[in-house]
């Protein structure tokens, strides 16, 4: 089909929640199926939409690709060291927005469809102060109505903010900081199908209120979009499916009949689970092998994988909605068996072991210098600073999968950036704490709820590690099943139940309140009333998981661990830092060279000195207090002469400070060849007898000093 599209620029302007945005088309990228320039003030996104028009029909999977493309000339930026200046690996934020747009998209594209999709947004102008986040959403969404792709949308989304009692839509990044909730929500007129909040105790109530507030912005901005699409010519695309037809399902039933998966699925461990899978899926291949090459159906190896997988998910479904009974036997509402260990390793600052049913977590501390945070230089962000990280790893080994380990994916950074936004709240401020802390959850069996257990676990770490937390902090993961008027809502869900199930819930946070949240489904979306009954229950399961918590440990250890690192404060006058820092920086380069400890020195003269142990810090500190110290008058030392003259000689007392002995102060006689009794690098003993307003210091030789 041969599609035309217009030859001039359609734009359209409205302003949104006090903020002025832009949608333009036809002008950029004229070969993609779709695109659109949307602009929110002065941040501008490029977003287009390609579709592959000859899939491979052996696919039974939505292949949708989501790019974010990051430019720093978008920013004004150059990037890079002296001999690379190109965008090289994609940030962690840069992986998140693309993350962020996959989610309330992909449930939106027809069911079994599997042309490949690349949707790719290309910021053009960034002013620093609208999230690139929203828009990116917003234009995904527009950029697929534009390329006649089947979609159910409009879908938007909206930024809201809470402070001073008033909920805040589209505030700019510097405002969000005085925010106790910053909410990320998406979905169409009617049903929100993605949420990503972080916030700081948040009552459940302000977020109930929450919801109600971003169905009614998101409403707005979905009708905006139908404005826009209303002046563009559109032409659909046809897309090809690969749902099994009823006779498939059939007939791969008939050769693994249902009540052989029923009994080899329930109560068994994953390993057995995923290879019982495979085993059967192949049986079913190999039986129906002959037909799939007939001329008189439409069979595939792809419809084949596709019809198992519904037979297999078919089964699980009707065992849990209709007997209540899960994939392992559980109730509900029954939290898996938790077992967990700690101080594994001597070496580690900290370490605690998790297990709950067949999920394994080993959470590791690590305590640092301030010089050991985190620098980020990216295309939104100059030079910020992080002095609690927080990174997640799941190795392919974590789920019997033989594949190497290759760079962190987007799953890793994500829920890396879910546990650190969870906990990071309730960390104590740097000025109680001067500490760098870095967490890193390993993922050593993946069973469901893996980035819930790295909270509670990493929590559990921080607190056995001497990190004196606010309040501890536990997390939750829930799963919604739907099947028109029966639902049944889940928590500490399986692997394989998050798989086959409809909604993916998580909350985590405190006794008093919500920290961070996160929802996920592959419906076209839920009711704001649904969402709210669902952080009841959530409340209510997450806080048993943190009782449990506070019997294991419910406050901070008072012991660091003798591995880690010793930090000593210090504060000194601010005219006092060049002194510490010396001519060119050698003062500070010999303190550090001789005494193996790295010194942290602010403008305003206060300081953290590290050292392996105490003794090294402290001896790094004599040493800064020998640079600062001012001799008094009648003080008495030791002193080595540096320069001799007729008038007298120069003497060196220590601490890189000289005074002058006159030659009336060398003796009770007068000498008249001062030269010949003294010479440089004689020791001398001197008493200060004057220090004037300019710090020039008068000695006078006296006898037997110690």
């Amino acid at each position: 089909m041969i599609r035309k599209k217009e030859i001039h620029e359609i734009s359209h302007e409205v302003v949104w929640q006090w903020k002025k945005m832009s949608f333009k088309t036809w002008k950029l990228a004229p070969h993609c199926d779709g695109a659109v320039e949307i602009s929110m003030e002065d941040t501008t996104l490029l977003v287009t939409a390609v579709m592959e028009k000859n899939p491979d029909l052996n696919k039974w999977w939505f292949p949708l690709s989501i790019e974010y493309r990051e430019s720093y000339y978008a920013a004004g930026k150059i990037w890079g060291g002296r001999f690379r200046k190109r965008e090289w690996r994609p940030s962690d934020d840069s992986v998140l927005y693309a993350r962020l747009t996959d989610r309330p998209l992909r449930p939106m594209f027809p069911k079994g469809m599997v042309n490949d999709v690349v949707l790719t947004i290309s910021p053009l102008q960034i002013d620093k102060t609208h999230s690139p986040g929203e828009l990116s959403i917003i234009g995904s969404s527009i950029a697929t109505l534009l390329a006649g792709i089947p979609f159910a949308g409009p879908v938007g989304a909206v930024r809201i903010w809470y402070i001073n009692n008033e909920y805040i839509v589209n505030m700019t990044d510097q405002q969000a900081e005085e925010s106790i909730m910053d909410l990320h929500i998406a979905g169409t007129k009617e049903q929100i199908n993605m949420l990503e909040a972080w916030g700081n105790e948040t009552p459940i109530e302000i977020v109930k209120k929450w919801l109600e507030i971003g169905q009614a912005a998101i409403k707005e901005i979905c009708e905006i979009q139908d404005q826009f699409i209303a002046l563009c010519t559109v032409s659909q695309q046809t897309i090809t499916t690969n749902n099994p037809s009823d006779d498939l399902v059939t007939a791969v039933k008939n050769v693994v009949w249902e009540e052989k998966i029923n009994s080899l699925f329930w109560k068994v461990e994953k390993w057995d689970r995923d290879r019982m899978f495979k085993e059967y899926e192949t049986l079913a291949k190999d039986a129906l092998a002959e037909k799939c090459e007939s001329q008189d159906n439409d069979w595939s190896v792809g419809h084949i994988g596709a019809a198992w997988f519904t037979v297999v998910k078919k089964a699980i479904r009707k065992k849990t909605l209709e007997e209540w009974v899960r994939i392992d036997g559980r109730k509900h509402d029954q939290i898996r068996q938790i077992h967990c260990e700690t101080w594994l390793y001597d070496r580690v600052h900290w370490t605690w072991l998790f297990r709950r049913g067949e999920t394994q977590v080993l959470s590791l501390l690590t305590l640092g210098s301030p010089a050991d945070v985190e620098f980020s230089d990216d295309m939104e962000n100059d030079q910020s600073e992080a002095r609690r990280i927080h990174h997640y790893k799941m190795p392919p080994f974590s789920n019997n999968e033989a594949r190497m380990i290759r760079f962190t994916n987007r799953r890793e950074i994500w829920h890396g950036r879910l546990a650190e936004k969870a906990i990071e709240p309730m960390l104590p401020d740097e000025a109680d704490f001067p500490y760098t802390m870095r967490v890193v959850s390993e993922v050593l069996g993946a069973g469901g709820s893996t980035s819930m257990a790295s909270v509670c676990w990493s929590t559990l770490a921080l607190l056995s590690g001497w990190v004196p937390m606010k309040k501890p902090v536990s997390g939750i993961a829930m799963w919604l099943m739907k099947k028109w008027d029966t639902e049944l809502v889940l928590t500490d869900i399986k692997g394989t139940e998050d798989f086959v199930g409809d909604m993916d819930f998580k909350l985590a946070g405190t006794d008093d309140g919500m920290t961070a949240i996160q929802m996920d489904t592959k419906l076209k979306g839920l009711g704001v009333t649904k969402l709210q009954e669902m952080l009841d229950k959530a409340q209510v399961w997450r806080t048993n998981i943190l009782s449990f918590m506070n019997q294991t440990i419910a406050t901070h250890a008072q012991t660091i661990s003798p591995y880690a690192p010793f930090l000593l404060k210090f504060k000194v006058q601010a005219d006092q830092v060049r002194e510490i820092i010396g001519k060119g920086w050698a003062t500070i380069q010999e303190i550090v060279r001789e005494t193996w400890a790295k010194i942290d020195l602010e403008d305003d003269g206060s300081g953290v000195i590290s050292g392996e142990n105490q003794a090294i810090a402290q001896k790094a500190m004599d040493w800064i207090n020998k640079v600062l110290w001012v001799p008094q008058k009648w003080d008495t030392m030791k002193g080595k002469i540096t320069r001799v003259e007729k008038y007298g000689v120069f003497v060196d007392i220590g601490s890189k400070k000289t005074g002058l002995c006159h030659v009336k102060q060398l003796g009770s006689w007068y000498i008249e060849d001062v030269a010949a009794l003294f010479k440089v690098g004689d020791t001398i003993d001197v008493e200060v007898i004057d220090i004037d307003n300019m710090g020039k210091i008068a000695l006078k030789k006296v006898e037997n000093t110690k």
